[in-house]
């Protein structure tokens, strides 16, 4: 469990652990913020492209196989990130780095799905949504200190190092366990969902620079919409489909992304943009901002794993409902503190957005793979991460487009503290953005209010996995 837990903080890790050292490689590379921003959305959108593929092959050729090989490809593609001579070289790499990561998240869930009974499942599996909540929370902490002491390469030596540790656990503990299903890959239904997937996510997270109607960003939508058009026409009449609709039939697996991916735009959107005000608004340096996120890391290091005890307590879709309503108010309170340009009136708005997007992950991992049979579950378990990335580029480009709204084009976190008079433009904006994280965690609350409960008491939905189905009682609506 450890191991694969460690594996999946490699993935999450990987995304904003970059995002302070864009500055930096924006100087050394002479490039523009379009330019670097795709080292960020390269990995983001790749690994979101895969991650049902990836999940997918582990039902079919052995989840430690794929997971050992998504680590290795991790590594190559980490130290050529650290050697890279351009920019499009490093963002080239950053995509071959998502691939590897891709291969994580699926086979965490699906082992703690396997190892541990229902009643147990729902703290292990907040044990793995606490690192998947801390990750990148945690990310920007060591950023920060590794940027200000050995610059922006230093960011990508580090996954080498700790994925080296990883691979010796999983060599000494991980077993294989054999395929319950065999059968040939959808490698169709894979191209159609990546040539999907790819160029929708490309354009949700690139809005903010294109224009959200912008004729490039409307093309490269519906170019993705047709495809999976596409993707959905084959899986209907594949004999043995990559992805099973009849998954999202069930309300657990339907409802419980639909969340998630809500959850996931307002996190992601959060800490894009709360780097940027630190650094223009407060005048914090990069090690100055690591601390300054410290309240939200350890919020998740608490309550990502406390949710899943809560769980057995009170029930899965209670604690879900109570999370995403004390992040709404969370953002709200933070906004407002952002408003009044004071570090410590921002603090218990960080503390209840971290308490509330932190408990929020691990009940709606567990109900959205709480029915998927075995044979079925490496793909059921990338929906959830899949819905998480994909909400991540919509808030991200959101955020950072109502925030951007509020000052000139030319203004960028690299230019530090900003004058007085547009440090209280940023400050409206930052407000506007944090509102409007709270208004996507809104509609998540009426999607969490159709979740059923299916951990905790008076839950009647028995899990697939542990082969206690029992049929009349799906939660199919």
């Amino acid at each position: 469990m450890a191991v694969v837990a460690g594996g999946m903080m490699l993935q999450v890790l990987n995304i904003s652990i970059v995002n302070i050292a864009l500055p930096s490689i924006s100087h050394d590379f002479n490039s523009g913020v379009s330019g670097t921003g795709w080292v960020v959305t390269g990995y983001l959108v790749t690994q979101a492209v895969l991650l049902p593929i990836a999940g997918r092959a582990g039902d079919l050729f052995g989840r430690r196989r794929v997971w050992v090989a998504g680590i290795l490809i991790m590594v190559l593609a980490s130290v050529l990130c650290a050697l890279a001579w351009s920019e499009l070289a490093l963002v080239v790499f950053r995509i071959l780095q998502g691939v590897g990561a891709s291969a994580m998240a699926p086979t965490a869930f699906a082992y703690a799905a396997i190892l541990f009974p229902p009643e147990k499942r729902g703290l292990a599996l907040g044990v793995l949504s606490g690192v998947m909540a801390i990750a990148p929370v945690v990310a920007l902490n060591i950023a920060g200190v590794l940027v200000g002491v050995g610059g922006w390469r230093s960011v990508f030596w580090f996954t080498p190092v700790v994925a080296i540790v990883v691979l010796v656990g999983a060599v000494l503990v991980m077993r294989e366990r054999p395929p319950v299903e065999h059968g040939p890959f959808d490698v169709l239904g894979a191209v159609l969902a990546a040539l999907g997937l790819f160029p929708l996510l490309t354009a949700l997270s690139q809005a903010s620079q294109w224009g959200w109607l912008a004729p490039q960003t409307i093309i490269v939508a519906l170019v993705g919409v047709a495809f999976l058009a596409l993707f959905v026409w084959r899986e209907r009449v594949a004999a043995d489909p990559m992805l099973d609709l009849s998954l999202l039939r069930l309300s657990t697996v339907r409802n419980s992304n639909i969340t998630g991916f809500l959850v996931g735009a307002a996190m992601f959107g959060t800490l894009l943009v709360l780097p940027f005000y630190f650094s223009t608004v407060l005048g914090y340096s990069n090690v100055h901002l690591s601390l300054a996120i410290t309240p939200v890391a350890v919020c998740f290091m608490i309550a990502s794993p406390a949710s899943g005890r809560l769980m057995t307590r009170y029930g899965s879709d209670t604690v879900v409902r109570c999370a995403v309503g004390t992040a709404l108010i969370g953002s709200v309170v933070l906004g407002f503190g952002a408003l009044a340009q004071s570090y410590m009136w921002m603090v218990p708005g960080l503390i209840l957005t971290g308490v509330g997007l932190a408990a929020a992950t691990a009940p709606v991992t567990t109900t959205a793979i709480h029915e998927a049979p075995q044979a079925r579950l490496g793909v059921a378990a990338s929906l959830p991460n899949v819905s998480r990335y994909a909400g991540g580029a919509l808030g991200a480009a959101l955020l950072g487009t109502v925030l951007a709204m509020s000052l000139p084009m030319s203004v960028t976190a690299d230019d530090g503290l900003l004058a007085p008079a547009l440090r209280t433009d940023a400050a409206h904006g930052m407000l506007r953005a944090l509102l409007a994280a709270a208004a996507l965690l809104l509609v998540g609350i009426v999607a969490a209010f159709r979740m059923p409960r299916v951990v905790g008491p008076g839950a009647r939905i028995a899990a697939m996995v542990s082969g206690t189905d029992v049929p009349n009682a799906r939660a199919r609506d």
